[in-house]
């Protein structure tokens, strides 16, 4: 967004949520609703809208195949934990109306997913990563006497925790931190790691 001093700036709002918000969220990203409260959404613009990852269920659906698959553990997770992230990607609308508008609007939002990635700690953590085109700016639109679009990013991820820990028979996963949960661990430890830590658990 613009501060008045002629740079546009890119924005990324970072949202947690509990199972009692996502599934709105989940409507609302993936266009799930018959109305929406906000005016500016052009359903007919709705098939422009491009997922640089798509959700194979619903959000809570997902967490849970992921949960039973052992991708990640939710032991000591409280009951009303914040289990989903949401990192929303925005830059003003006059940015990309001035770039070239869809187009560019799609290889920028490609090289915000990538960066996504590495801020959750992996792709396979990302539920779904959505770019908006089907909402219009309004006063652009009118001001301009033609339709804008504000073109943004909603990327849905599962907020991990990787606790380091030493192997022993008595810790075999990531711990929970902070109402969080991780991911089972599942590489190896090489021998001598496993010696140094059974040492070390003798002499606790």
């Amino acid at each position: 967004m613009a501060r008045g001093d002629g740079i546009h700036r890119t924005t990324a709002r970072n949202a947690r949520m509990k199972d009692a918000d996502i599934g709105n969220a989940q409507a609302h990203n993936e266009r799930e609703k018959s109305s929406y409260v906000n005016q500016d959404i052009v359903p007919e613009r709705t098939p422009y809208n491009v997922h640089f990852k798509t959700p194979t269920a619903g959000y809570k659906e997902m967490f849970e195949q992921m949960r039973s698959d052992g991708v990640i553990s939710t032991r000591g997770l409280k009951a009303d934990a914040e289990k989903f992230g949401e990192l929303i990607f925005d830059v003003n609308s006059a940015y990309f109306f001035n770039h070239g508008g869809y187009e560019f609007a799609k290889q920028f939002y490609a090289d915000a997913y990538k960066a996504a990635i590495k801020i959750v700690g992996g792709e396979q953590y990302v539920l779904s990563a959505v770019m908006h085109a089907d909402e219009r700016n309004r006063a652009m639109s009118d001001a301009l006497g033609q339709d804008v679009y504000h073109y943004h990013l909603h990327v849905v991820y599962l907020p991990v925790v990787e606790k380091q820990i030493l192997w022993t028979k008595r810790c075999k996963e990531f711990e929970i931190e902070k109402g969080r949960f991780s991911f089972r661990l599942t590489a190896p430890y090489r021998e001598e790691r496993r010696r140094a830590a059974s040492e070390a658990a003798k002499n606790e």
